[in-house]
C-alpha cells in the first residue's frame, strides 16, 4: 500500500490584498457579416446541388479528359516548353477536388 501525507492546513490565512477594478478598453463596433456568410453558403449550396444532379455523367467526362491528359502527358514527356505533366496535375486535382465534393461534402440545411 501508499502510504498518503497530508500537509498541514494553514488556520489563520492571510486575506489577498484588494485588487484594483480594472476597465477593459473599449473594442470599436464590428460589422456582422451575417449577409455575406448567408449569401456563399446559398451559391455553395446551389452549386452542389447542380454538380450533384450530373455528377454520374460529369464522372464520365471529366474521366476521360483526364485519360487524354495522361497520354498527352507521356507523349510529350521529353518535349522542351510543354508543360504537359502539370496539366494532367491539375486536371486529375480537379477530378479528385469534385469527387471529394460530391461523396464528402454536404451542406447544412439539406
Amino acid at each position: 500500500m501508499s502510504n498518503i501525507i497530508k500537509f498541514p492546513r494553514s488556520e489563520q490565512a492571510e486575506p489577498a490584498p484588494p485588487v484594483p477594478a480594472t476597465v477593459p478598453p473599449a473594442k470599436p463596433a464590428t460589422v456582422s457579416n451575417a449577409k455575406g456568410k448567408v449569401f456563399l453558403a446559398g451559391v455553395l449550396r446551389f452549386v452542389w446541388i447542380a454538380v450533384v444532379l450530373v455528377w454520374p455523367v460529369l464522372k464520365w467526362l471529366v474521366s476521360i479528359e483526364v485519360f487524354f491528359q495522361f497520354i498527352r502527358m507521356i507523349y510529350h514527356w521529353n518535349t522542351p516548353g510543354v508543360y504537359a505533366g502539370w496539366t494532367f496535375l491539375l486536371h486529375f486535382a480537379v477530378l479528385t477536388a469534385l469527387t471529394y465534393f460530391v461523396s464528402i461534402y454536404k451542406p447544412k440545411g439539406l
